[in-house]
């Protein structure tokens, strides 16, 4: 059977030997994995090396566009990367708004790109349909995300998608970051650094092709319902006026449009959630940023920064170098406490800390970056502060997980006490915190609970399992089982990712499990109902746990912060009262146990392996 949806490649590169190679897609393969995030999560667990430190050259890069993505239909742009992240040791995935990319990757032909060794000298990787080549980049080397950006695209001409590192990525930060198309960040984590542990500047691709709808009639039925329902919905001018500055107002809506040059949006995206600002007045008059969102950009007055104006230049700066910028942030506070208390000595710091300077916090992005002096003990992040110093000053950190700073949290950068699926899937997700993988009607809101069950329809969650999440509903009694709904947060993610869907709460709202399982029978023709989709996304999300357990890692990896439980805590999420760790010990056992995996240990059990295929 020809199908629809993928474009059919495989692509294969050996930058320690400069071979390239295309092997068709495997169509069974492709079936149980759905493709996207599922299929790039198979091609990396057949390929990494168990125990294989994340920085050498046999950690491999998977890429991956999922089947809807290269279609009309509304932000199916993803693109993921999974690889072994050296923040966290873990094998994690990375995902990010696909500009241009993953569609251009799709029209050249290849539905997944693994990346394997490393070069003798940085390169960068051009992909022009059938004509792959690895290309000299030391021109590029040392070059600001934006910068060496517009230079691979002058090799190749626009439209073209590109994937690229700054110095932090060169000098393998451990929480350096890819971006794709200078806008898209991509790789909390450490990926920016197994990029540049290959010598790999920057990937650059263009294709003319296209991709192939099977059921043509079922498809413009399906699509054009779903962009009739995104125009009916009341609040669509505003997303498309503030994108994500609705929902996290930073700064006045006033302040906002004095700074807006334009909104940039992913291929196919009716929103456009991405932004290009100007300063129009003040020291920084005239300075032009574009970001992935202008609410990235107005982050630094979190930590105290007080003029708007050198909050965007100062993420305009993270941005260029290809530095995460909460980890940033955490790194450096963390370095702050440590210098207020004398453990780093006052000869070790040529500039003084401080979270609320720009000229203070530019210059150590700048020594991170570069790993010069002090700045190559915080470029490894809080790891690096610590055997640096001791596991004694771990006192004074911020609550870390799987080695990197959890988003959100009472004392977090996004503060949010309530504690639902987000705060727990922080723990959870194999590759650690990230803000946007855990989805549910608890994220970042207090809903009654006699809404949930809409939403846990929407999301594809069985009846029998909202009972198992909402007890005695509508009674005294009633429970949210935390645990239990986040099993279905992150299958909603992975039916998303793996479809190339941006996850985003904006757009994802118009999607429902149902129709991702029509839509995708209609692009690919593979037979699909909703409860087959089910059974594929347990084989992903189940194989990237293996890929886990394969590591080492087991129950005791997922470990509750102990500063989580200092006040002020976490509450919970009913009832308002503090959160207690018996409590949240055992909606960890609840989400092991909700998956079929051994509640106490974490480890699929042989039972639901056998079923998923993965024995």
């Amino acid at each position: 059977m020809t199908m629809g949806g993928f474009a059919g490649k495989v692509l294969y590169v050996d930058l320690t030997q400069g071979k390239i190679r295309q092997e068709p897609l495997d169509p069974v393969i492709a079936q149980k994995f759905i493709g996207g995030l599922g299929l790039t999560i198979k091609l990396a667990y057949d390929r990494i090396t168990p125990g294989s430190y994340a920085l050498y050259p046999e950690n491999p890069i998977v890429l991956g566009a999922g089947p809807l993505v290269g279609t009309s239909l509304p932000a199916t742009s993803r693109v993921y990367a999974v690889t072994k992240l050296p923040a966290s040791g873990t094998v994690g995935w990375c995902g990010g708004g696909g500009g241009n990319f993953g569609c251009q990757l799709k029209n050249a032909g290849y539905d997944q790109v693994v990346i394997e060794g490393r070069a003798d000298r940085p390169v960068f990787l051009k992909i022009i349909d059938d004509r792959v080549e690895i290309d000299d980049a030391r021109s590029l080397w040392g070059s600001g995300v934006e910068e060496g950006c517009e230079e691979l695209w002058k090799t190749v001409g626009r439209p073209a998608g590109v994937l690229s590192i700054g110095p932090a990525g060169e000098n393998l930060v451990s929480f350096s970051m890819a971006y794709i198309d200078r806008l898209s960040t991509l790789g909390r984590g450490g990926f920016g650094a197994v990029m540049g542990s290959k010598n790999l500047k920057g990937i650059i691709v263009k294709g003319n092709g296209g991709i192939r709808v099977a059921d043509r009639k079922g498809y413009k039925d399906l699509s054009e319902t779903l962009f009739q329902r995104i125009r009916d919905y009341p609040y669509l001018k505003e997303w498309q006026d503030l994108g994500l500055l609705k929902s996290l107002p930073l700064v006045p809506v006033e302040v906002y449009e004095n700074i807006k040059k334009r909104r940039i949006a992913c291929v196919s995206c009716p929103i456009g959630d991405k932004d290009v600002v100007e300063i129009p007045d003040g020291k920084l008059k005239g300075l032009i940023v574009c970001s992935t969102s202008a609410a990235n950009l107005l982050t630094p007055m979190i930590y105290g920064f007080q003029d708007y104006r050198e909050a965007v230049r100062c993420i305009a700066i993270l941005d260029e170098l290809g530095l995460d910028m909460f980890e940033f942030f955490g790194v450096m506070g963390f370095a702050k406490s440590l210098c207020d208390q004398g453990i780093i000595s006052k000869d070790r710091i040529e500039t003084e800390i401080r979270l609320d300077s720009l000229s203070s916090l530019e210059t150590w992005a700048k020594k991170i970056s570069l790993r010069e002096g002090l700045g190559g003990v915080l470029a490894d992040g809080f790891k690096g502060i610590l055997k640096e110093f001791g596991e004694e000053v771990k006192r004074y950190a911020p609550p870390v997980v799987k080695g990197l700073i959890p988003y959100v949290g009472p004392k977090a950068p996004l503060a949010w006490s309530l504690f639902g699926t987000m705060e727990l899937g922080q723990v959870l997700d194999p590759r650690g915190p990230h803000v946007g993988a855990s989805g549910s009607p608890t994220y970042f809101a207090k809903r009654p609970l006699d809404v949930f069950p809409r939403h846990l329809d929407r999301m594809g969650v069985p009846q029998e399992a909202i009972e198992r999440i909402l007890l005695g509903l509508g009674t005294e009694k009633q429970q949210l089982k935390v645990g239990r709904l986040l099993k279905y947060s992150h299958s909603w993610f992975s039916i998303l990712g793996s479809l190339g869907i941006c996850a985003r709460a904006q757009i994802n709202r118009f999607y429902n499990a149902s129709l991702c399982a029509e839509l995708y029978e209609a692009v690919t023709g593979i037979e699909t109902d909703l409860e087959g989709l089910r059974e594929r996304v347990e084989r992903v999300w189940t194989l990237l746990r293996m890929a886990n357990v394969r590591e080492g890692f087991t129950r005791k990896d997922d470990a509750l912060p102990e500063k989580w439980f200092e006040e002020p805590g976490f509450q919970d999420y009913l009832t308002g009262k503090p959160a207690i760790r018996q409590d949240l010990e055992q909606m960890i056992e609840d989400y092991y146990d909700e998956w079929g995996w051994d509640p106490k240990t974490g480890i699929p059990t042989e039972e639901v392996l056998k079923k998923l295929g993965l024995t």
